[in-house]
């Protein structure tokens, strides 16, 4: 896979779970601290946590082609720093606090999923019309 290839891909991660955090921020922020008001500062942090939940997908870059057990011990490492890093920057800057840490390592566990989902679609997509043209290909050229 190409460098700028994995950026596209990881592009289209970043607005996922872009999206996936607002959902995330609005539900257990309404289950764990309703009465807690934001400024206009708030609205970086989906964006923030987008930008963190990319990061650690760089540990799953390779410019050869990686054996399934390489991906898979790959994946399993981004998901323990992505954990960890959302985790630590939301304590940290006083996002959240010990009771709902429990619940937002679930929350980033099905986002994680959610996305690797959805990216896994596109690619299933694309491969299927690879495949086909390769098929119209060769049955125009007898190969």
């Amino acid at each position: 896979m190409s460098f700028s290839e994995f950026l596209r891909k990881n592009l289209i991660s970043f607005f996922i779970i872009v999206t996936c955090v607002c959902i995330v921020i609005g539900i257990l922020g309404l289950i764990y601290e309703p009465h807690r008001l934001f400024g206009y500062e708030a609205y970086f942090s989906p964006i923030i946590f987008g930008v963190i939940g990319v990061l650690p997908s760089f540990v799953t870059y390779s410019r050869k082609e990686l054996t399934i057990k390489q991906m898979k011990i790959r994946k399993i490492i981004q998901l323990i720093i992505l954990e960890l890093m959302i985790l630590s920057f939301g304590y940290y800057m006083d996002i959240m606090n010990y009771n709902m840490m429990p619940s937002v390592a679930v929350t980033v566990l099905i986002v994680y999923l959610f996305v690797y989902f959805i990216t896994w679609i596109a690619d299933n997509k694309k491969a299927g019309e690879l495949n086909d043209g390769l098929k119209a290909f060769q049955e125009k050229y007898k190969l």
